[in-house]
């Protein structure tokens, strides 16, 4: 099988070039519509004991998961100070007003709960919630990063500190894209040039780079394509790309140096792969 296959690449190298390279761009551009899609969550089993009971609870009980907490820091005033109390109270009308927030609680919204401020009492909770579904991660994120950039910060007389699940989630999803983009290119070039100092030859040291990228391409591809039917994890990313670049050139290298010796033992091209 392998020996037609080798014949066949061989007798059409030009079209089998073409349709590879297409179908690698191809790959590559829907495979990346999959960053969007990948879970932060899916620390825990849904079929165990305990997601069952914290199910129980949310559909029992309503309890809920915030989307974000944020901390109003008064850092030198008391919460309760009347100048304090009026700047929270405005923060909270403005987060009760932003997209996808269904309602707030917070410490004065509450009556001052005791459970809802810092121990020096110069700092309280608002909690925020939205009636978004709780395992969208795609929409808690948005709705986290979209929160934390209107409102955290220096606020009048307070700071304002944003997280909670939808802060977090965004914030994981987004470092994991700008790690790979760094790591990616710090590795490629390095991994060229050691290849080109092992090999001495451009195009047999660009061989085994350019299967590794394939490799990752078409890997992100598959997992579009898995997200379309069940949930997978952001951290899928580290994976394949450590995977695919690591096997892609491992095995790329193994082939370059069959084909180098089977040329230098006489053969010809076509009898050499």
């Amino acid at each position: 099988m392998f020996e037609s296959l080798g014949k066949f690449i061989v007798k059409r190298s030009k079209l089998v070039l073409l349709v590879f390279v297409i179908a690698t761009i191809a790959a590559g551009a829907i495979g990346s519509l999959s960053f969007g899609r990948l879970d932060s969550g899916g620390y825990s089993d849904l079929k165990s004991e305990s997601a069952q009971a914290a199910k129980y609870v949310v559909d029992v009980f309503g309890a809920e998961e915030p989307v974000a907490v944020l901390v109003v820091d008064s850092a030198t005033s008391l919460i309760d100070d009347p100048s304090v109390v009026a700047t929270a109270s405005e923060i909270e009308k403005k987060i009760q007003n932003h997209a996808g927030v269904s309602k707030t609680y917070s410490y004065w919204s509450t009556g001052g709960a005791p459970t809802m401020k810092s121990i020096d009492g110069k700092a309280g909770f608002i909690l925020v919630y939205s009636d978004m579904d709780a395992f969208d991660w795609d929409a808690l994120g948005s709705l986290g990063a979209s929160l934390q950039k209107e409102f955290d910060g220096k606020y009048k007389n307070v700071h304002i500190y944003a997280s909670g699940a939808g802060v977090i989630t965004y914030a994981i999803n987004h470092k994991i894209e700008k790690d790979l983009v760094v790591a990616e290119a710090i590795a490629i070039p390095l991994t060229f040039l050691l290849l080109l100092f092992v090999f001495g030859a451009f195009v047999a040291s660009a061989t085994p780079l350019f299967v590794g990228v394939t490799a990752i391409l078409g890997s992100f591809f598959i997992i579009y394509l898995l997200t379309l039917f069940t949930n997978v994890s952001v951290f899928a990313l580290n994976l394949i790309t450590g995977l695919g670049l690591g096997l892609g050139i491992d095995y790329a290298l193994l082939m370059v140096n069959r084909f180098r010796e089977e040329l230098h033992n006489g053969h010809s091209v076509e009898e050499s792969v």
